[in-house]
């Protein structure tokens, strides 16, 4: 058995679901796993159909999800992406799951592809509901008067809010927001991963939102990051790339980022 077999015949038999879309957005290979987490018996079944219209063209709330906007398949080529806990597959059926994912670019007779691997994580995010909801219930119980506590509603949407204000104080971080809100670390990562994001994220989004407007307006690269809350360049240009999909330099250029 030559290397090649042997590595087809892992992937196949791997619990895990995979599979490869080549660059025209087709399915060039499924193992059994994944052709089963989406409805279908045999992974054959699935080899030439257009990936993101077969599995991923619907969102959480039953919308459209542009093919142009695609994680995986960006101006319809594959690209690579980091993992992603925000995403939703369609099954056969018509019903959705989300999934954690993650792609990493692969090389093919045709040209270039993508190996995209995924898992349901519906178990998951129902286990972190029922734990956080049990933390806020014990917060509601330790209060000196219950009723009068915020729900979880609108303490995020404060917490939102507080952020917004003071993410470009490179001080701020989840830490400092949760004391300036009386609640634990934990429980404020919690609130976040119910929408599936994190603190950290959301105020790096507002920095990086805000150094964009400034870099759109004629501002160097080391003065945006510094106004925007980075304390240093390379933290901001690695940060810039992985929200936008390009440099700060190459945005300055005129390249069109994600977003």
């Amino acid at each position: 058995m030559s290397f090649d077999e042997f590595a087809v015949q892992v992937l196949e038999r791997l619990p895990s679901p995979v599979w490869v879309v080549q660059g025209d957005g087709e399915i060039a290979f499924a193992n059994t796993a994944a052709a089963v987490e989406v409805g279908w018996s045999d992974p054959r079944q699935l080899l030439g159909m257009p990936s993101h219209e077969t599995v991923h063209h619907r969102r959480a709330d039953g919308s459209e999800y542009p093919r142009d906007a695609c994680l995986v398949l960006r101006n319809g080529t594959p690209m690579p992406c980091t993992p992603k806990s925000d995403e939703w597959f369609v099954r056969r059926d018509g019903s959705i799951f989300p999934i954690a994912w993650s792609c990493a670019p692969i090389e093919m007779h045709s040209g270039s592809g993508m190996v995209v691997a995924f898992r349901d994580v519906s178990d998951d995010r129902q286990q972190m509901q029922l734990l956080h909801g049990g933390q806020w219930e014990a917060i509601r119980e330790a209060a000196p008067r219950p009723a009068a506590v915020l729900s979880r509603e609108q303490l995020i949407d404060r917490i939102r809010t507080f952020i917004a204000a003071n993410a470009l104080d490179p001080t701020l971080d989840p830490a400092v927001v949760a004391k300036a809100h009386h609640i634990s670390l934990r429980l404020l990562q919690g609130l976040f991963a119910d929408e599936g994001s994190s603190p950290a994220r959301f105020i790096r989004d507002q920095r990086l939102t805000h150094a964009r407007t400034l870099l759109n307006n004629g501002h160097s690269i080391s003065r945006a990051g510094a106004l925007s809350g980075f304390s240093d360049l390379g933290t901001f240009t690695r940060a810039f790339r992985r929200r936008f999909g390009c440099t700060p330099s190459a945005f300055l250029r005129g390249y069109r980022t994600l977003p």
